[in-house]
């Protein structure tokens, strides 16, 4: 039996490792077991619930069997899979088991109803410091706004005549984008992680920043991706921004 490392760090980068676990295990012969989490930071409200509203949004542990940590073999991931998985990234985002995880997480949520309004919906996430941080984000979190309006330009250009609708995703104060003001931008900001990964993933756009949050809500988007460079691989046909 075998199963991802279990940390403790953000979502982001937890259901990154479980979804390249997972599919490495598969196309090897490999038996997974999903272990449920336990630990995750950026709880920012103490939410007693929040582990387990992960878990829904997830949706693996009703459709994976669970075990106990101690029963599973944590596999290497830095060495082994993230490697294997990025060397072979095209391959593994459309095989049977990255559809049977995205099968997962869409089988208990309503799709069209998420922004059920008519227009073209591009979401923009904006990595910035936060309290996990502890100051050694590093250069993740200083991506300027200048960047962001460039991209959001670029795609008002491409999708003349069509009503789009660009939604921010951050934490912070909205003094703090103020430069990207315009009357087809909603903020949202500090928003539930739930609702934010969710709209990031069913966005017709999704603009990525340098974070495991949004790259791995680009891995299981079907919409068109925007991708800022970072430490993880890219698919050959999303946009590739540097």
């Amino acid at each position: 039996m075998f199963t991802n490392i279990i940390g403790k760090d953000g979502f982001g980068a937890q259901y990154q490792k479980i979804i390249q676990t997972f599919i490495f295990c598969k196309a090897n012969n490999l038996k997974f077991c999903y272990c449920p989490i336990k630990n995750m930071e950026h709880n920012y409200n103490n939410d007693i619930n929040f582990i387990s509203r992960i878990e829904i949004l997830i949706n693996l542990k009703d459709n994976i069997e669970n075990m106990n940590i101690d029963e599973c073999k944590q596999l290497d991931y830095g060495g082994v899979v993230l490697k294997w998985f990025e060397a072979n990234i095209d391959k593994n985002c459309n095989n049977e088991h990255m559809k049977f995880i995205k099968d997962c997480f869409w089988k208990n949520k309503k799709r069209e109803l998420i922004f059920n309004n008519n227009k073209i919906n591009i979401a923009i996430h904006i990595r910035r410091e936060n309290q996990h941080d502890k100051g050694r984000a590093g250069e993740r979190i200083t991506t300027p706004n200048e960047y962001y309006l460039n991209v959001m330009n670029n795609i008002r250009e491409n999708n003349k005549n069509k009503d789009v609708l660009f939604h921010i995703y951050s934490q912070g104060n909205k003094i703090n984008f103020k430069m990207l003001e315009n009357e087809d931008v909603m903020f949202h900001l500090d928003e539930d992680i739930i609702k934010t990964f969710t709209e990031l993933v069913a966005a017709d756009i999704l603009v990525t920043s340098p974070s495991s949050l949004s790259y791995v809500a680009a891995l299981i988007s079907d919409g068109d991706i925007y991708y800022k460079k970072f430490w993880h691989k890219p698919k050959s046909n999303w946009n590739i921004l540097n």
